[in-house]
């Protein structure tokens, strides 16, 4: 009786056996998964050492070292395609302008300079013919307007310089009928016709966006 007894109970031992081997397993494979999302997290969430500007920078400049700093930064697997040591840029030349604090793309920078030519040209102009907030830096349109109001013909405005660069503001105007005096960069094929401008007229500076 014993024996017939025995035989009924192995297949309920079996089952429960499977069933504690099934629910191990599972906790196993539950485990695993959020270990894998912890790690993936982990790695996309890690901080590198990256490499920024301290200033910007125009088409065509040589980059020296404090033209640069170091800061940490995730960026995850688009890390490569920035700039992570100063050794690796220190005498290489932008090939577009960077931004102050910016992020430096490898493809930003080149051995050799194949930027335009630029030229540093001062200008006095009204302080009516500056947008407001005008600071070195700050890329601007320049027009050529016709000076005098009473002319017989009156001509169209022309546009002269296309992203102009201000380096610097020597002086500004205290009030509404003062001048102020600049320095902007431009490529050097435009240097004689903004100087003509100036001559003809008057030009008024126009905040370059986009």
């Amino acid at each position: 009786m014993r024996f017939f007894s025995s035989v009924e109970y192995l297949p309920m031992a079996n089952y429960k056996k499977s069933s504690r081997g099934r629910l191990v397993l599972a906790i196993t494979l539950i485990a695993a998964s959020l270990i894998s999302a912890f790690i993936f997290s982990s790695l996309a969430n890690q901080k590198t050492n990256m490499i920024v500007s301290t200033t910007f920078l125009l088409p065509g400049h040589q980059i020296i070292e404090s033209d640069l700093t170091q800061i940490q930064v995730a960026l995850g697997e688009v890390a490569d395609n920035y700039v992570s040591d100063t050794s690796q840029i220190v005498g290489t030349f932008t090939q577009v302008r960077i931004e102050a604090h910016e992020l430096i793309s490898k493809s930003a920078i080149a051995s050799q300079s194949e930027a335009i030519s630029l030229s540093s040209v001062p200008l006095s102009i009204r302080s009516a013919d500056a947008p407001d907030g005008l600071s070195p830096g700050v890329a601007v349109d320049i027009y050529w307007v016709q000076d005098d109001t009473n002319a017989e013909m009156q001509l169209i405005p022309e546009l002269v310089v296309v992203g102009a660069h201000v380096l610097a503001i020597t002086k500004s105007g205290s009030n509404f009928g003062s001048e102020i005096g600049l320095t902007v960069a431009v490529s050097s094929e435009d240097v004689l016709l903004l100087l003509g401008a100036t001559s003809q007229g008057r030009v008024v500076l126009v905040s370059a966006h986009g």
